[in-house]
């Protein structure tokens, strides 16, 4: 599983769905988020999203899953995060 997204600077999505990343997973530490991707399953139109950004206590890295069609994909509305982990 290729990784290298996570060495892009790339804010987190915004959680409307408008970016077309229907779920992500923050992480504190760059080997859980690596961890965290090499298990995703992806679906047809779907691949693997993420990068780094910094808040007020120190480095993000996030995993997410980015879809073609958000139609095909489902309800907009279920688009969903999963909080920090460290």
């Amino acid at each position: 599983m290729n990784t290298d997204f996570l060495e892009q600077e790339r804010s987190l999505p915004e959680g409307h769905g408008h970016d077309k990343v229907v779920q992500w997973h923050v992480f504190r530490a760059r080997d859980k988020a690596e961890e965290f991707a090499r298990h995703v399953n992806l679906g047809e139109g779907q691949d693997l999203i993420g990068g780094w950004t910094r808040d007020s206590v120190g480095m993000l890295y996030w995993v997410g899953v980015h879809v073609d069609d958000l139609e095909r994909w489902g309800n907009v509305g279920a688009v969903h995060k999963h909080g920090t982990r460290v």
